[in-house]
């Protein structure tokens, strides 16, 4: 549920950029982000670049690496509970046959 509200917010953000057609350093924008922790992500990440005086663009290249890499460790969860949860039921498999 918290990756969805997280995905949902970051969503939101590039929406705002992509309407305003912020996406190169000469159409930069002055933004107040709702959600500041997806904003300052995103600007750490380089998705979002701070021209200065509090002005904005989007770098989709780095958009979209800062997209595969939330994949890739979303990946990592799922492939870790499920080895979690497979061990878990083996154990009680073998617990319930003794």
């Amino acid at each position: 549920m918290w990756g969805f509200i997280l995905g949902r917010s970051r969503r939101r953000i590039v929406q705002d950029f992509v309407a305003a057609q912020a996406t190169s350093p000469d159409r930069a924008i002055a933004y107040v982000a709702k959600d500041v922790r997806i904003f300052r992500r995103l600007r750490l990440y380089g998705a979002i670049v701070d021209n200065g005086m509090d002005r904005y663009h989007l770098d989709a290249r780095k958009l979209g690496a800062f997209r595969g890499a939330v994949r890739v460790r979303a990946a990592a969860i799922v492939g870790i509970s499920g080895m979690v949860a497979s061990a878990a039921a083996a154990a009680t498999v073998f617990a319930l046959a003794e």
